[in-house]
């Protein structure tokens, strides 16, 4: 949606992509900053004010389709995924191949700063019980996100694809339009994080043993009250993160 609104070439665009890093690095690094391409045109300016970090921030690539994980590796990159419009096995064939191009002899930092890291990002909701969290509607919250993203995705993004290639993109779509929440591919599939605080670490420690390194938690979703998404920060605060620290992954054991 948004290429087709700028005018993007679509063949182009990874290149045009690549060239847009160079240039945002660039005004980061450099007091004066000029450009001068086929793409992008920039007279000599003073660009204020600069990152606090020397040379400047880490880069991160979002990475959901296929391939693109590797081009974050091979950039060296760091890399962003999602968990809850995929199962973790999916997630975690993207990692492997982000963790093999970064290593490869091609492997070359696209940026000053190399970033070697994995973040993935999931709907998170912690309760004193797994009984509260289903008083507090985390499954109709959860559906509400779900619906809302895949449609706007396959209205906006994906019209072009066929109804078979759209089912297979959201394939959770269907069940809830008949009303059906599937909570058993969400929950146990561990494509979200909901529980109590002991169940939230189990889960989350699944994410680390992946070669997760960070972890994205979208608290305030769905039909969420103010005062159940302050308490999941509290419990998070308070309880998970303590032995998150102390956690060390099996992947790097």
């Amino acid at each position: 949606m948004e290429q087709t609104a700028f005018h993007v070439d679509r063949e182009r665009s990874r290149d045009e992509w690549e060239e847009a890093i160079r240039i945002i690095c660039g005004m980061w690094r450099e007091e004066y900053f000029e450009w001068d391409s086929p793409t992008f045109q920039f007279p000599r300016r003073l660009v204020t004010p600069k990152p606090y970090q020397d040379p400047h921030p880490p880069c991160w690539m979002a990475a959901t389709s296929e391939g693109s994980s590797a081009v974050a590796g091979v950039n060296q990159l760091g890399l962003l995924s999602f968990s809850i419009m995929q199962p973790l096995d999916r997630m975690a064939a993207q990692i492997k191949a982000y963790r093999e191009a970064w290593d490869s002899p091609e492997s070359k930092p696209l940026s000053e700063v190399s970033t070697n890291k994995v973040a993935a990002y999931t709907l998170v909701h912690c309760a004193e019980s797994m009984q509260q969290a289903e008083d507090n509607g985390v499954w109709e919250s959860v559906a509400w996100w779900y619906q809302n993203i895949a449609q706007f995705t396959l209205d906006w993004e994906l019209p072009h694809l066929s109804e078979e290639e759209q089912d297979a993109t959201f394939p959770l779509m269907k069940p809830l339009l008949e009303g059906n929440i599937p909570v058993e591919a969400f929950d146990q599939g561990d494509m979200i994080v909901v529980g109590d605080p002991e169940r939230c670490f189990e889960k989350m420690k699944h994410y680390a043993d992946l070669g997760v390194d960070e972890l994205i938690c979208y608290v305030q979703f769905g039909y969420h009250s103010g005062e159940s998404t302050l308490k999941t920060i509290e419990l998070l605060g308070k309880e998970v993160l303590p032995e998150l620290e102390k956690y060390v992954a099996q992947s790097r054991s």
